[in-house]
Parts: C-alpha cells; sequence; structure tokens
C-alpha cells in the first residue's frame, strides 16, 4: 500500500463529528465524543487544527500538547475499521475461526493481542485465547514487520516456559497463582515495554492489509 494514498486532503468538523476526506476518495467519520477536549471546546477551538504525521493525522495544539501521530489518526481509524471487519466475520461465523479468511484470522489475532495485553496483561491474553491464537499472533506480527513487538510477546511466553516443559499440564488460566513474585514482575517489565508500542502497530497493520472498504 502506498502511504500517499489515505493522506488526508480536506477537513471538515460539524458539531458531532470530524469528517476527513482522504487521497484514495474515501471519507472517513471520527465521532467528537471520544476527544474530551474536542468535546469541550468550542467550535472556533475545533477548527484551529494542523496537520501531522505527513498528512495522516490531526492535532489541536491549543488544546493539547501536539504528538507526531495527532490527535486522530488516519492509521488508527483504518486500523479500526479492519479489525471491526474481521470481527464481524468471526461473528457470522459463529466463532469459529476456522470458518473464516486467513487474512481475517491475523487480523483477529492482533486485535486480541492489543485488547487483552492492554487490559488485563499477556496471562489474560492467553488464557483467553489458548497456544494456538499465541503461535498465530506471532505470525502476524513477522508478516506486518514488528520484530520488536514480536520478540517482545516470544520473552512474555519464555517467562512460563517452566510449566509447558514440566509432567503435568497447567490450564492458563490458573497461571497467575502459580507464578512466583520473579516471574510476575519479569512480565510486568514486558508487559510496560509492549504498551510503550516501539513500533507503531496501527500504521503497520493497514500497510499490510490494506485499507477497509
Amino acid at each position: 500500500m502506498d502511504p500517499r494514498s489515505n493522506r488526508i486532503t480536506s477537513v471538515r468538523i460539524d458539531e458531532q463529528t470530524i469528517w476527513l476526506a482522504l487521497a484514495d476518495g474515501r471519507e472517513l467519520a471520527e465521532p467528537i465524543k471520544r476527544h474530551i477536549r474536542l468535546e469541550k471546546a468550542t467550535p472556533e477551538q475545533r477548527l484551529a487544527w494542523v496537520l501531522t504525521d505527513e498528512g495522516h493525522g490531526l492535532d489541536w495544539p491549543a488544546l493539547w500538547q501536539p504528538s507526531a501521530a495527532g490527535m486522530v489518526s488516519v492509521w488508527d481509524l483504518d486500523q479500526d475499521s479492519l479489525y471491526r471487519q474481521a470481527m464481524d466475520a468471526l461473528l457470522a461465523a459463529q466463532w469459529d475461526v476456522t470458518r473464516i479468511s486467513a487474512v481475517h484470522r491475523e487480523l483477529v489475532a492482533l486485535w486480541r493481542m492489543e485488547a487483552d495485553i492492554n487490559n488485563g496483561g499477556f496471562l489474560q491474553f492467553l488464557g483467553n485465547w489458548g497456544l494456538a491464537n499465541h503461535q498465530l499472533t506471532l505470525q502476524a506480527l513477522q508478516a506486518i514487520g514488528a520484530p520488536i513487538t514480536r520478540q517482545c510477546l516470544q520473552d512474555m511466553f519464555a517467562v512460563l516456559k517452566r510449566f509447558e516443559e514440566g509432567p503435568e499440564n497447567v490450564d492458563y488460566s490458573d497461571l497467575p497463582a502459580l507464578l512466583t513474585d520473579a516471574e510476575h514482575a519479569q512480565l510486568q517489565e514486558l508487559e510496560e515495554a509492549f504498551w510503550d508500542y516501539p513500533e507503531p502497530l496501527n500504521k503497520l497493520v493497514v500497510m499490510h492489509y490494506g485499507s477497509a472498504q
């Protein structure tokens, strides 16, 4: 995918929505209520936006300290659309991942990774979805070109290695009670590294899988 194709070409803002016209002809809608500072801003303040991230983001410097990605990001919006399409396909398949496309399976795995590790950590991710999903996530991270994030997940799983090599089968949901304090600390450190997003996963996902249509 050419990153120039989803650059912002024009912006219009009404009382409830930010409308982004893109170079590829699409128009994306972002509800203002998702951004508390914009929701509380005056109409004049809302119009004081600037482009950032080579035309892929919007910032409001008078409302909040500018960021490289922008307060509103096309990469975020396109990634959300891709994830939503994949999850809709999974719902239509009655939650059977074997009945959806390979692309949708990878997107579901990436969505689960971000949703669960950001919410409850790696043990929640592994406990909810199991080893096969973890391995598929590693495959997807390699495909999109996110080696640092992939290594981070591998390092998290390595903390649990003794349970994989032990004589007894351990249910992943039991792991929180079985880990030592040192192992919990190791996981915490790795999870914090993940939360820092060392790679722009939103951009990598969209660049690899293409914009949602």
